[in-house]
């Protein structure tokens, strides 16, 4: 049997959040870089399997590209002019990604040989 769950996605605060993420099982796969704090012994999962990438492989992490394109199109030449501004324009950032899961496909895929 397959559990469903849903969890409000919060966007600078929990009464902002009104975006809901789905986990269709019990136990869901991160792709994670190696970074230490992925590696800590004392990082709980919860319901998450971490997959780690090899190292020193950027390329291979899609996150990578996707705040490579966030930061250009968001932040390039913006100087924000308090914390506030700050979030704000973060959380236009964030929505565009969650609003615009084709654009995000095609900047996460990684090209493969055949």
């Amino acid at each position: 049997m397959v559990q469903y769950m849903a969890r409000p996605l919060l966007i600078a605060s929990p009464e902002n959040a009104t975006t809901m993420v789905c986990f269709q099982t019990t136990t869901n796969i991160m792709i994670v870089d190696n970074a230490t704090w992925h590696r800590r012994k004392s990082t709980n999962w919860h319901r998450w399997q971490p997959k780690y990438l090899p190292p020193h492989s950027p390329d291979l992490n899609p996150i990578e590209r996707i705040w490579l394109t966030m930061k250009a199109r968001w932040f390039n030449n913006d100087v924000c002019r308090n914390e506030q501004h700050l979030i704000e324009r973060l959380d236009q950032a964030i929505l565009d990604v969650i609003n615009n899961p084709k654009k995000v496909q095609k900047t996460a895929r990684i090209a493969t040989l055949i």
